[in-house]
């Protein structure tokens, strides 16, 4: 009877997925959708031959990886599809539900060793666990923008490598378990061949070999059924960690430019981002436990940076809070595995997006992956039995009482996105301090039809007050000015000299980070196409303006360069001396 249950259940929890996010699928592209998917010519392929769709996979920004598997199937996505979000968005949902499965899989087989390994073998009480889990991540509403946000595919689909490589160690490990060497093709597989394929959809797709490490330290504590097994084993999971970690270390220390450069334009240094970073992993927490609405969003750049100890006074509790934390998982190592695995999970999902790389500050979608190591154990000491039967009933009730409001929030939440113009004015209502939540309402401002000439006079006064308000919510950003000024130029109206003053001012001084340079990229992009309609005297003064700029180096320079070069002949500016050109 329960072997018809659990996979019923599971379809059910899927259906349950879909008709929470159906709300949210008619959204539009919102944010970095518009650089990386929406204007980006290299995506619109009319075909699916070699050359076209390595044309969009090698298009990935400034990302070191570029994410070739990822910025392909947007182009796929496409070519079946057009440049519609409702299906972008779609195929998202698709990929949630697979992962949801995936996280099923895992949780199952992870438990089930774990439990047979202390000698408390149960597949039952294993299987019931891991329906909780992928019930409670699938329905997570803190998961909703790796779903809904579009470019956040990158995400999604580097999850599902991962969690089909750690499913796939966790196959080949139980063989060693039942005495078959032939585990180790799997192991080899899931190491060698997953973390490439999670990697290049996402770079923190590489974790998938200290993710795996975890769940040895943790959980199966090296188990094996003879010594040579076991160091076989331990070479194979230590080494496949502890070299690429190395090795990027010592090519670190060696080149720290790589880390310390990109703080060259950002408002906050690298021991100032180490500070805020323990304040948001501590949000994050809150978050994945107990969300709250009026805190969660599509944007966190308005968080407050940490820029001492005591500044803001939260900075030392939460460090401190997280060295307890640590000091809590590896004293109950023995009494309770499950919970010193779910820190170190959730601690090494992080690794890369929040430690010592000059990234934003925070984003909902960095605990897509991570937030497994929280959930699982959230549902094994809420569900199992044998822990406190006196209780079971009521943390059960519990237990199903937050995943329903889960479900709610999740519901509520892509209701919201699905109305365009309810979730952007949210988002300022919430994060007012918020220079992408601004620039966002502003655009859809901008673009909505009007239905009168009052109207349509409305509509551009309130754009260019959040054009203004993103403007004067950080000097160091240049979204509010390029957006008045595509904004004016769209409409063919005569440029501002103030505002182009302004522009020149910020693009020769501003820090020349991805947000500065997709906002000049997109204006670019406008001019290009003919949609925005300014001068060659402009277009010449902006490009003077970024190229003077000591702060755009590299790549992010090398793009502005190209995509300067891409206008029509007519108005593109003249060559840069070598000089600032190299």
């Amino acid at each position: 009877m329960n072997k018809t249950i659990k996979p019923a259940l599971l379809l059910f929890i899927i259906a349950v997925t879909v008709v929470c996010y159906l709300p949210g699928l008619t959204g539009h592209f919102i944010s970095d959708d518009g650089v990386n998917i929406r204007i980006n010519p290299y995506l619109k392929i009319d075909s699916l031959d070699f050359s076209a769709l390595w044309q969009a996979a090698s298009y990935g920004g400034a990302n070191p990886l570029s994410r070739p598997i990822s910025m392909a199937s947007f182009a796929v996505n496409h070519y079946f599809f057009g440049m519609n979000p409702y299906y972008f968005k779609a195929i998202n949902l698709g990929i949630h539900l697979v992962n949801g499965v995936l996280v099923f899989v895992l949780a199952r087989l992870l438990l089930g060793m774990h439990l047979r390994i202390r000698g408390a073998a149960d597949d039952h009480a294993a299987a019931w666990v891991a329906l909780a889990v992928a019930a409670i991540w699938l329905l997570h509403p803190f998961n909703l923008t790796g779903v809904l946000y579009v470019v956040q595919r990158m995400t999604s689909l580097s999850a599902l490598f991962t969690l089909a490589g750690l499913a796939l160690y966790l196959h080949g490990r139980k063989k060693l378990l039942d005495g078959s060497r032939s585990g180790f093709v799997a192991i080899g597989a899931a190491i060698f061949v997953f973390t490439p394929l999670a990697a290049l959809c996402k770079e923190n797709g590489a974790l998938l070999p200290l993710l795996i490490l975890v769940v040895e330290a943790t959980l199966l504590r090296w188990n094996a059924p003879d010594r040579d097994t076991r160091r076989m084993l331990t070479a194979i999971v230590g080494l496949s960690a502890a070299v690429p970690l190395l090795f990027g270390l010592f090519y670190v220390l060696n080149n720290p430019s790589l880390i310390l450069g990109g703080y060259a334009w950002r408002d906050f240094s690298l021991t100032e981002r180490l500070m805020t970073e323990a304040r948001v992993l501590w949000f994050y927490l809150h978050m994945i436990v107990l969300p709250s609405m009026g805190e969660m969003g599509l944007h966190h750049d308005d968080i407050l940076i940490s820029r001492s100890l005591f500044s803001p006074w939260t900075t030392l509790p939460a460090i401190a809070g997280l060295l307890l934390l640590a000091v809590a998982a590896f004293v109950l190592r023995h009494k309770h595995p499950l919970l010193t695995f779910g820190i170190a999970f959730f601690f090494a999902g992080h690794v890369m997006e929040s430690t010592i790389i000059p990234l934003e500050l925070a984003f909902e979608h960095r605990n897509y992956l991570p937030m497994f190591g929280i959930l699982l154990p959230l549902a094994y000491y809420a569900l199992d039995p044998r822990l406190h039967v006196s209780s079971v009933r009521v943390r059960r009730a519990a237990f199903l009482l937050l995943v329903i409001l889960f479900a709610g929030l999740t519901a509520t939440r892509a209701q919201q996105w699905g109305d365009t113009l309810m979730m952007r004015t949210l988002e300022v209502e919430r994060h007012p301090r918020s220079v992408r939540a601004h620039t966002d309402l502003a655009i859809l401002y901008f673009y909505l039809p009007p239905t009168s000439r009052e109207d349509e006079i409305d509509l551009y006064n309130k754009s260019m007050f959040h054009f203004r308000q993103a403007a004067e919510n950080a000097p160091s950003n240049i979204a509010g000015l390029t957006g008045m000024l595509a904004a004016n130029a769209e409409r063919m109206m005569p440029m501002d000299e103030a505002l182009l003053a302004m522009l020149e001012q910020r693009l020769a001084t501003v820090p020349f980070g991805p947000p500065n340079k997709n906002s000049l990229i997109g204006v670019v992009r406008c001019i290009a196409s003919g949609v925005c309609v300014v001068s060659a005297e402009v277009v010449e003064r902006l490009y003077r303006a970024a190229m003077s700029n000591p702060l755009l180096t590299g790549s992010h320079r090398s793009q502005i360069i190209t995509e300067f070069g891409n206008l029509p002949p007519e108005i593109r500016p003249k060559a840069e001396p070598s000089r600032m050109d190299q």
